[in-house]
């Protein structure tokens, strides 16, 4: 039975102030709301598993604990049930695989040489960008860029293509914004994940230069060259429900990973300009959704989320090895206290509590909170027996 080294986790701080994603990092290459630092699940890693272990995450989320398991030399599993989540995971682990060589941005942006001739009203052969939708949140000429910037990434094949579907959605995001707002600091806002999750249409069509944005995030694309020497492990990408995971049993070696709060963010909503685009089936998905943000204001919401959380439960253990650790990063809305101590409470009926839970505070806030009271997490292990 493996023993926890309780000494090396209290030796990390886990505020990791300043701490963040690096700009041109294969972690930065697409937003995502309440996404976590990678520095949480890279110490996590490091302490609770060994080289060649099987490293899971079931709410991958950006795949945020996958990538930085590969890096470390574990075989990750990121499993997630929204269709963006597999998206950005495929890009990721794209570039760790090498398949964007260090000449691919300069030989693509020959094809983004002149702004005027960047436009097409042509949509994708699948259909992309036809959503009449899309008209409420870009004017003519920002789609035009769009949809040209499509016709490149769809003229692609295999990871090369995964890689700029991941850009093309990023900027699709950023075209999104609104003009004028600012952040709750006074500086001004690039978007805001709440509007699109919410469908707050812009007062008014903003002009983007979307081709230019796309042309940034080409150039911020780290090179093969970068990353060979960085990751040794394999990357699996799995799109399924966290509550009936596809995965034998007493398969995996450790689980790290940040479930969705209670009543906080709605994923596949947030993302909602992708589904439109994409055509992915943005109500099923939606339904699926654990905890999600529009449920908040039903009397059922928090026992609907416990019930379902404790299903996830049962599914991780049953995945994990005997004496497998799972580390949990949860937090919790002020219209939920208690949330997250209910959740390890829950865990630790059938799994053992090693460590914690510690609380920390977030380098950057994970979630909207109109009231800027101090965000905290909770981080805890549990050990199967």
């Amino acid at each position: 039975m493996p023993v926890l080294d309780a000494a090396q986790l209290k030796r990390v701080n886990w505020d990791f102030p300043l701490a963040g994603n690096v700009k041109g990092s294969v972690q930065s290459i697409h937003w995502f709301p309440g996404n976590f630092i990678a520095q949480i699940p890279a110490a996590l890693i490091h302490v609770l598993s060994a080289p060649g272990d099987t490293v899971l995450d079931p709410f991958a989320g950006s795949a945020t604990t996958g990538i930085e398991a590969v890096r470390l030399g574990r075989n990750a599993i990121v499993s997630d049930r929204i269709s963006v989540s597999s998206m950005i995971a495929a890009a990721k682990g794209a570039l760790l695989s090498g398949a964007i060589g260090a000449r691919f941005a300069d030989d693509l942006l020959v094809t983004l040489t002149f702004d005027q001739q960047c436009r097409t009203s042509a949509i994708g052969n699948r259909g992309e960008g036809s959503d009449e939708a899309l008209r409420d949140w870009y004017s003519e000429d920002t789609l035009s860029q769009l949809r040209f910037l499509w016709k490149v990434v769809e003229s692609k094949t295999s990871g090369e293509r995964d890689v700029l579907l991941a850009l093309f959605s990023d900027v699709l995001f950023q075209c999104a914004s609104t003009a004028g707002s600012v952040t709750r600091t006074g500086k001004k806002r690039r978007h805001h994940w709440g509007w699109v999750a919410d469908n707050v249409l812009p007062k008014e069509k903003v002009e983007h230069d979307a081709i230019g944005m796309f042309r940034e995030r080409l150039l911020a694309l780290p090179t093969q060259e970068f990353l060979l020497h960085r990751a040794s492990g394999s990357l699996t990408i799995v799109q399924q429900d966290a509550r009936a995971l596809a995965l034998q049993t007493s398969s995996v070696d450790l689980v790290v990973t940040s479930p969705p709060y209670v009543g906080m963010i709605d994923y596949v909503h947030a993302n909602r300009l992708m589904y439109s685009w994409m055509g992915w089936p943005l109500k099923d998905e939606r339904q699926a959704e654990i905890g999600a943000r529009f449920r908040r204001n039903r009397k059922s919401a928090a026992d609907e989320y416990f019930s379902d959380m404790r299903n996830v439960r049962d599914e991780i253990v049953r995945v994990l090895k005997p004496g497998g650790f799972c580390a949990l990063v949860l937090g919790e809305s002020r219209r939920f206290p208690g949330a997250a101590q209910q959740v390890f409470s829950d865990f630790g009926t059938v799994a053992e509590l090693q460590w914690g839970p510690i609380a920390r505070n977030p380098s950057r806030r994970r979630v909207s909170e109109r009231g800027a009271s101090e965000p905290i997490e909770h981080i805890a292990i549990f050990q199967k027996q």
